[in-house]
This record gives C-alpha cells, sequence and structure tokens, in this order.
C-alpha cells in the first residue's frame, strides 16, 4: 500500500512539473501554425518580385557597389535563376516562436527535383516583434510567375514589403555564388600566384 501511495505521489509530481514547464516555455518551442504556410496567393506581388530580381541581378554584376564581379557573372546568375522551380522562405522555429536564433530561411526546389534548405538570410524572426512574412515564388525561365504568402503582406503597405522581396532573391544569389565563386569572381590566388608576385617584386 505504501509503494502505492509513492508511485501515486511521483505520477502526480511529475505531471505537475511537466505541466509547469510547458506552460512556462511553450512559447519557446517550435509551434507551427497557419501562419507558418505560405499559401495565399497574391498576384500583385509577382511584378514587383520580377522587378527586384532585375536589381539583385544588377547588383550582383554592375553596381558599383559590389566590385569584382568578372564580365560573365551576369549571364551567369541568369543562368542560375532559370534553374530554379521554386524558392521559399520559412521561420527556422515557426513565426510564433520567441526562441533566439529564430531566423528566416530558404528552401529553393530546382527544375531537376534537388532541393537545397537552411539557407542562412540573417533576419531574425521573433514572435515578440511582429509575425514573419512568408514568402513562396514559383519561378520559370528565371522569373517569377505565381507568389504565395501567409498573408502578413496585407498589414502593411507594398513598399514595406521590398526588403523582404529582394532578401529572398539576394540570398537565393548568394547560395550560388558560394558554391560556384568562379562563376561570379575571378579565381581566389593560390600560394603559387602569391610565389610569384613576390618573385616579381621589384
Amino acid at each position: 500500500m505504501k509503494k502505492i501511495t509513492i508511485a501515486i505521489i511521483v505520477i502526480i509530481a511529475f505531471a505537475f512539473c511537466a505541466g509547469f514547464a510547458y506552460v512556462s516555455f511553450r512559447s519557446n518551442f517550435p509551434a507551427r501554425t497557419g501562419n507558418d504556410v505560405p499559401d495565399k496567393e497574391n498576384g500583385k506581388m509577382v511584378s514587383m518580385l520580377n522587378n527586384e530580381i532585375e536589381k539583385e541581378i544588377y547588383r550582383h554584376t554592375q553596381s558599383p557597389m559590389y566590385p569584382g564581379y568578372i564580365p560573365e557573372a551576369g549571364q551567369n546568375t541568369v543562368n542560375y535563376l532559370k534553374t530554379i522551380k521554386s524558392v521559399e522562405s520559412y521561420a527556422r522555429y515557426g513565426v510564433t516562436s520567441t526562441r533566439p536564433r529564430n531566423y528566416l530561411e530558404l528552401k529553393i526546389t530546382f527544375n531537376d527535383g534537388s532541393q537545397a534548405s537552411e539557407i542562412y538570410t540573417g533576419r531574425p524572426c521573433s514572435a515578440y516583434i511582429e509575425t514573419c512574412l512568408l514568402i513562396k515564388a514559383e519561378m520559370k525561365d528565371g522569373k517569377a510567375v505565381k507568389v504565395y504568402t501567409n498573408g502578413q503582406e496585407r498589414k502593411g503597405s507594398p513598399d514595406r514589403i521590398k526588403p523582404d522581396l529582394s532578401l529572398l532573391i539576394d540570398k537565393a544569389i548568394a547560395y550560388d555564388i558560394g558554391k560556384h565563386h568562379d562563376q561570379y569572381f575571378a579565381p581566389e590566388k593560390t600560394q603559387k600566384d602569391f610565389d610569384k608576385e613576390w618573385e616579381d617584386q621589384k
């Protein structure tokens, strides 16, 4: 009888602790809600995103603010964008999470069926501030043909979301630059190059 009583007390204590922990820290758990699904089509954002694509191509190839690109970088950017079927942003722990390091990340699906995910954007997403705007763009020939969101863009003016559109394309392009550096910049110098420079130094 004594053992049964102790067991019941232990079970009740455990249940109480678990319930307390959940209530206290539930905002930090990776909760997923309807706001985590970009399933609301917004046709007006197609031309807005395509404008940002043109700007990002320019910024990554010709802009004096981003020196160092090789002459072929512009066309290589266009060629890369044509391989993308869709690009989608999501919050690492969900848009309602208040956990630290809850950044927006990208998932890119390519025309051949392969995917790249967990692409870091550096954009924080915290429910303490506001619900993050999530975007999914379906692409064809390097241009957006359909855009879906989680509906958060309607809570402000169209101008307010231009940085979100720019970020989406900028980080998608940066992913390819990271994988194929020599298609955008001159090859990095090797020790042999440095040795030659010292030989030629007068």
